[in-house]
């Protein structure tokens, strides 16, 4: 039995609303080289071997054993000198699969994607949670905690006990950041979510976040629970790392964001907060009754400075997924050019390089005619024929910045055109939701 002290205490919480989500739990020790349940033979290794290939072999049923050994090393031993582009890298294996070329019985080389996490069927993987994990690099660190599905680290906690007083959330950023990433780097290639906590305080962030980017996360289910009995650590623990809502983000709600259009030096990793998570999700949920019913989303409310071109992203990234809606094409509608600049470069710089802007209508027609989950961007003024563009129904038109008292006409013009499509309005402005040509065109907030 491990003795409780002051490290142990800041943990157990944490592993006990874990194991009350459904997650397994190991300690560290037990599970590591030369340990009763060992599950790794190296601590240089941050990989949990034997659990990553059987949960290869189940989710990719079919895989010969010389395929699976290829994806296992190729996951296992991989490396990068830089610890944020092998992030990235290694975060596309994750959640687009493990490409590898396989000879049919033709003898022709082909593709095959193989998944490391099913993203599709959330009880087909394994979550697991483990503190004092020991892990060896240019030195031996001990996280507190880590969570793994299917073998691969994903999160770290890094906790720091209210015992002690001088011990701050700052202090436990600063262990991450100037001591683990630069000691044992070969467990952040793997990580998507990281957690600093004094077991009050919390804060969430990726390994590309500064201290001031880490950041509070409200609700379990929603913003707008009654939460006055929890603390900002199990908040964000039950809401973060629910199974279902981290697939979710991880999947749909996390970008790397580029330094430029053209030829980026430099990713970011940004992490969908609290309020775009459940706003988006909420809106999603919107999106799919309209498009059966009165083709009318709603109006996405947004605060100033709260990332709305990122909501955008995010709504898109997991939008575009859902197969009952076709591969749908976006639209976005704005009324000044700068706008619909400051969106396209948005979505250009993270992850959308074919995203594409209209200068005309009839550059907007001639897009719109070949268009299949494409991303699309123009002014409303455009719309001021009476011929339908499209009578297709799987065209989601948003315009941003919807109060605007313009938008009724404008956007009737854009409906009679656009005959077919579904509706949604972007606004930072708290009249928009009461006012009654906003609601008439895109439905309610």
């Amino acid at each position: 039995m491990k003795n409780l002290n002051e490290d142990t205490l800041a943990e157990q919480p944490v592993i006990e609303w874990l194991k009350g989500l459904g997650y397994e739990y190991a300690f560290g020790p037990e599970i590591s080289p030369g340990g009763p349940f060992m599950e790794r033979g190296d601590y240089r290794q941050p990989i949990l071997e034997e659990r990553l290939k059987r949960s290869l072999k189940r989710i990719n049923p079919d895989i010969p054993d010389n395929v699976l050994s290829q994806v296992f090393n190729q996951v296992s031993k991989y490396h990068h000198p830089d610890l944020e582009m092998g992030n990235k890298e290694m975060y596309e294996m994750i959640t687009r699969g493990v490409r590898i070329d396989v000879k049919n019985e033709q003898g022709e080389i082909k593709g095959k994607i193989d998944k490391i996490i099913d993203f599709d069927h959330l009880e087909n993987n394994e979550f697991l949670v483990v503190n004092q994990f020991t892990i060896q690099g240019d030195s031996v660190r001990i996280p507190d905690v880590v969570i793994f599905i299917n073998g691969l680290p994903v999160a770290i906690f890094e906790l720091k006990s209210p015992t002690r007083e001088k011990a701050t959330i700052a202090d436990a950023y600063g262990q991450i950041h100037d001591t683990y990433k630069k000691e044992v780097p070969k467990i952040f290639f793997y990580n998507q979510i990281l957690v600093i906590s004094d077991l009050f305080k919390a804060r969430h962030g990726t390994v590309s976040s500064r201290f001031d980017f880490f950041t509070v996360w409200k609700g379990i289910e929603s913003e707008d629970e009654k939460k006055s009995d929890k603390t900002e650590l199990e908040l964000l623990t039950k809401g973060i790392f629910k199974k279902e809502h981290l697939l979710d983000l991880i999947q749909n709600f996390t970008v790397f964001e580029a330094d430029a259009e053209k030829d980026a030096s430099k990713y970011t990793k940004k992490m969908a907060m609290y309020h775009q998570y459940f706003g988006v999700n909420r809106a999603i949920d919107s999106t799919l009754k309209a498009v059966k019913g009165d083709k009318k989303i709603g109006v996405f409310w947004h605060t100033q400075g709260s990332g709305k071109s990122l909501s955008m992203v995010f709504y898109i990234n997991k939008v575009k997924k859902i197969e009952e809606l076709k591969g749908p094409t976006f639209l976005f509608l704005t009324d000044r050019n700068d706008l619909d600049q400051q969106l396209y470069k948005t979505f250009l710089r993270t992850g959308y390089p074919m995203a594409k802007q209209a200068e005309s209508i009839k550059g907007l027609a001639d897009k719109l005619k070949g268009a299949g989950a494409e991303v699309l961007f123009t002014t409303i003024q455009k719309f001021d024929m009476e011929e339908p563009l499209s009578t297709k129904d799987n065209i989601i038109v948003i315009s941003d910045e919807a109060h605007r008292s313009q938008y009724a006409e404008y956007a009737g013009n854009v409906r009679n055109v656009l005959p077919n499509a579904s509706y949604m309005g972007i606004t930072g402005t708290p009249i928009a939701l009461n006012n009654k040509n906003t609601q008439m065109v895109f439905g309610n907030h």
